[in-house]
């Protein structure tokens, strides 16, 4: 079957994906400091001077002295599955994480889903406006689609052809279908819901440049999630 213009121009957009709290479950900084602190209580005084240098030194020195197997992380499995039919349908996938990139390139190489990895270097800490401003020289405005969870990618999903929220809090549902939406034309079909105990919902909006906003959110097929208990 021949592919469509349309389907041939999404697969020409790459999608960026953050690492924590959104591929995975945990985030890489937490746990590399549980780590070290765990195998070495003395080590929280030169922690601190780290911090006080900033979140991508600190990054640095946790990666140049604490090891985590890839393997045993909690991955987000039905949004891996997802990025598997990205790929498979031929996309572009990058990993772009506010971790220290030498930290995620072992996890970019387990999942074996990544054609790229950004991150964190020591001296910038690739979060919020940094993302952005990364994502914009890389593949321009709007030439991206971008994955995320927290209240730090708004920054990155305002300057993304399409956002995609993942296992977000319910503050961050209720501001995207807020502040997000407001600059975005319709939403397409809820991909993904995760099973309880928590709430992990992925939402995909599309952007347009040829009409203001005027659609209220729609939600097509949706599979809602078990509620907490």
């Amino acid at each position: 079957m021949p592919t469509s213009p349309a389907t041939s121009r999404e697969d020409k957009i790459p999608l960026c994906v953050d690492l924590d709290g959104t591929l995975i479950r945990t985030d890489l900084l937490w746990e590399s400091l549980a780590r070290l602190l765990r195998r070495n209580p003395f080590q929280l005084l030169p922690v601190l001077f780290w911090w006080m240098r900033g979140r991508a030194f600190l990054k640095r020195q946790l990666v140049r002295r604490v090891t985590i197997d890839p393997a045993a992380l909690p991955y987000h499995e039905p949004f891996l599955a997802f990025l598997r039919e990205q790929k498979a349908a031929g996309r572009k996938l990058v990993l772009v994480t506010a971790s220290d990139r030498d930290m995620a390139l072992p996890v970019a190489n387990h999942t074996g889903l990544f054609d790229e990895v950004l991150g964190s270097d020591g001296k910038t800490n690739l979060r919020g406006t940094n993302k952005l401003k990364v994502l914009v020289e890389k593949f321009g405005e709007r030439g991206f689609d971008y994955a995320g969870n927290s209240s730090a990618d708004f920054a990155v999903w305002r300057g993304a052809r399409e956002a995609i929220v993942v296992n977000a809090s319910a503050a961050v549902l209720k501001r995207a279908n807020g502040s997000v939406l407001d600059i975005v034309i319709s939403v397409s079909t809820l991909v993904c819901c995760f099973p309880p105990p928590i709430q992990e919902i992925i939402y995909i909006t599309r952007r347009t440049h040829l009409q203001p906003f005027r659609d209220p959110l729609h939600r097509h097929d949706r599979l809602r999630t078990q509620p907490r208990r």
